[in-house]
């Protein structure tokens, strides 16, 4: 298949379209509204802030019906979401997670209300009450956490406050989907706040099972609590008491298989209990959309509870912040892996993970000089299990003497120790300089067990790492509005561990860290006093030992690539062009490719991976989004938001395959797809009653969500099993009636 090209009308409008309305004053307009971010750890204008960020305050988020991270993706450039049964994959810039098990980590740190959560999965996520979602793209190697070389996602809820109220939203919409939210905020006392918010959720699958009895993948069946408890300490400390409880149940995001049932499956010399053939009849695999035939009942069962205590302490001319946490996350999930009628292989993913962070920070400064320093503890306990079962597999159980033919998994414990400081002196009233440094000292260690078509095995490794990580920014305000700036920058993320790996039988579990290194050139303007906004950023970011996945016979294992270049032009457009017309767009053009190298796939054989596109990067995106506001005299008013997004084709691994069902070599290669969704919004006067009716895909397009090719064993090495595809959701239309008070 070769790569198709863009099309051409959209993206020539959406290039117009920025070019003239930076260009073009509107003839009467209102100005935009400012966001206050927090990117530098302090509260800041996004305009002043001099790293590429995209930040979406409350009203933006409530004008795109924002419910989960994978929202903001469309209207972010450079940005990738998707999920794999409860694993979650965030990408920016072409650096994510391939390792999703215990033993590796995220490339894009993700961050709710300050505190870092090292096993983010695929839903849970609460995102009603929110107040503001900052995110970061390029590597934070200075300030934040840890392991964010390919940039940060930072989810900010709202905080009590003096008034007393709360709001109420009801949705319902297609496939039987029912939403109820709720969040009150109630001032105890003059010196203490609080407010709580609880969610819950139900929606048939939209993926249909022509299995009687069978479950429908990709519903919803959630639930989720959320406080907060500010305590005014004294004049000059305060005190913010926070717990966020998220449970999914259901089936869950379930993948489907997109290649026809091979005839016969390669595998143990078994008759029957191998092949496709269910009483005499071979099966024939649904390759549409959405369709699928599963006798096993997939399940999932997925768990947030994350409680922390932030103190903000004024010490003269210093504040001083220290950030206290404690997660657990745990899923357990069944997938039907044969995707037919018969119970060929079925598979349990379960992990369960404990972390414990303290962070402090110290911010302080003078006329012309400010600065930040701080010190990063995270200790984690996890542990994580693939249990494969079903005929393929029960019969090597038996003879082996195991629970499952093939099992694999084990535990990891990991600590992290940072310190960090950066400076920002200004050399004149246009002209500052930023420069910062971070410590990091990781370690890990465990055991792998399980049995791969063998007899039982356990084996322990270790391994620790140590890296600095800096950032050099110059930043030239232009005019009062406008400013420029360059910046370099290093970024790590640690080592990781390989559970699929017998330490006994001589593998080596520990792959090596990933660093970065990123030079950016960024433009902020606020145009036409105040009525349009223009950022821009040229980046290059230089990867050594870029960590990615291979399927090998055992299963996945990470590998350390010896380099990759990941570079590209992004665009974020904002426009008021009247009092009532409102104009959002963004574009992201990518280039990524790997050097010359050899990956091993499995005994003598390597493949060649060098000039190839690095996985999770499409060439191109872009948005386009409309709003417009009517006064309704005495009957409140209405508000129309349309919502255009261009994905370009995406390869999910590193060969690039693009064959099709005869070739041996199979696909990796999602399609591009558009992606339209349709809000009108009726406001009551005085804002108490909200009514809004929504269609998101309204052009139910089929979007390939996230590809994913599993253990080759009737395939070619390196990942070549069969080929699984998440989709996005159909078009789904709904209505929400909100209550403030």
């Amino acid at each position: 298949m070769k790569k198709r090209s863009s099309p051409v009308s959209p993206c020539n409008s959406a290039a117009l379209l920025l070019l003239g309305a930076s260009l073009v004053p509107p003839s009467t307009a209102q100005v935009l509204e400012e966001v206050t971010v927090t990117a530098q750890k302090k509260a800041e204008n996004l305009q002043d802030v001099p790293i590429a960020v995209t930040a979406f305050s409350t009203d933006q988020l409530d004008s795109i019906g924002f419910d989960e991270i994978a929202d903001l993706a469309f209207l972010s450039p450079s940005v990738q979401f998707g999920t794999y049964g409860p694993v979650a994959y965030a990408n920016i810039r072409g650096i994510g997670n391939e390792n999703t098990t215990a033993g590796g980590d995220p490339g894009v740190a993700l961050h709710i209300d300050n505190v870092y959560i090292g096993r983010p999965l695929g839903t849970l996520f609460s995102a009603f009450d929110s107040e503001r979602v900052e995110i970061l793209r390029g590597p934070q190697g200075t300030l934040y956490g840890r392991n964010a070389t390919g940039g940060s996602i930072n989810y900010l809820t709202k905080k009590p406050g003096m008034e007393p109220g709360g709001e109420l939203d009801v949705t319902l919409g297609d496939y039987n989907w029912i939403r109820t939210r709720a969040a009150v905020n109630v001032p105890f006392t003059d010196a203490i706040q609080g407010r709580f918010v609880v969610m819950n959720e139900d929606r048939d699958g939209f993926t249909e099972n022509s299995v009687p009895g069978g479950s429908e993948g990709n519903d919803r069946d959630n639930m989720g609590f959320r406080s907060h408890l500010a305590i005014n300490v004294s004049d000059t400390a305060d005190l913010l008491l926070s717990a966020h409880v998220v449970e999914n149940g259901g089936v869950g995001s379930q993948p489907e298989l997109r290649e026809a049932f091979p005839q016969p499956l390669a595998g143990p010399p078994v008759p029957g209990s191998i092949d496709y053939i269910l009483d005499g009849v071979q099966l024939v695999n649904d390759l549409r959309p959405f369709r699928e035939a599963k006798d096993l009942r997939e399940s999932q069962q997925n768990e947030l509870y994350l409680y922390s205590a932030q103190l903000t302490w004024d010490v003269g001319n210093v504040t001083v912040k220290s950030i206290t946490a404690y997660v657990e996350t745990s899923f357990d999930s069944m997938l039907d892996l044969d995707s037919s009628e018969k119970r060929l292989a079925d598979l349990r993913l379960t992990q369960d993970s404990e972390q414990i962070s303290q962070e402090f920070q110290f911010i302080g400064g003078s006329d012309r000089t400010s600065w930040i320093a701080g010190l990063y503890y995270f200790e984690e306990d996890a542990s994580r299990r693939s249990s494969f079962f079903g005929s393929r597999f029960d019969i090597l159980a038996e003879i082996n003497n195991v629970p499952s033919g093939f099992d694999v998994g084990g535990v990891v414990s990991a600590t992290s120790l940072a310190f960090f400081g950066e400076v920002t002196q200004e050399l004149s009233d246009s002209l500052r300089i930023t420069a910062g440094a971070r410590y990091t000292d990781d370690e890990k260690g465990g055991t792998n067990s399980g049995s791969q078509f063998s007899p039982a095995y356990t084996g322990s490794f270790s391994d620790s790492w140590q890296e600095t990580t800096w950032r050099v920014n110059a930043t030239w305000d232009v005019f009062d509005s406008s400013m420029l700036f360059a910046t370099v920058s290093t970024g790590y993320k640690s080592g990781g561990v390989n559970q699929v790996t017998n330490p006994e039988a001589g593998g080596n579990p520990i792959y090596d860290p990933e660093t970065v290194t990123a030079y950016e050139i960024g433009y902020k303007s606020r145009l036409l006093n105040g009525r349009v906004q223009l950022n821009t950023s040229l980046y290059r970011n230089d990867y050594e030992e870029l960590q990615f996945q291979v399927f090998l016979f055992a299963g996945p294992e990470s590998f350390n690539a010896s380099g990759a270049t990941v570079q590209g032009l992004e665009v974020e457009l904002q426009a008021a062009l009247t009092d009532t017309l409102f104009l959002d767009a963004s574009l992201g053009i990518t280039d990524s490719e790997f050097e010359d190298q050899l990956i091993p796939v499995g005994g003598p054989n390597t493949v060649q991976i060098g000039g190839n596109q690095v996985q999770r990067t499409p060439d191109l995106t872009y948005s386009l989004s409309l709003t417009k506001e009517w006064d309704l005299p005495s009957k409140g008013t209405l508000s129309a938001r349309l919502d255009y997004a261009y994905t370009d084709e995406i390869f999910y691994t590193a060969f690039n395959r693009t064959g099709g069902f005869s070739d041996p070599g199979g696909s990796d290669l999602a399609n591009d797809y558009t992606n339209v969704d349709l809000r009108v919004t009726w406001t009551s006067p005085g804002a108490s009653w909200l009514v809004e009716a929504a269609a998101t895909n309204l052009t139910d397009e089929v979007q390939e969500g996230n590809v994913f090719r599993d253990i080759g064993f009737h395939d070619i090495p390196g990942g070549g099993g069969l080929e699984r595809v998440s989709y996005n959701a159909p078009r789904i239309l709904s209505l929400r009636v909100g209550y403030n008070f």
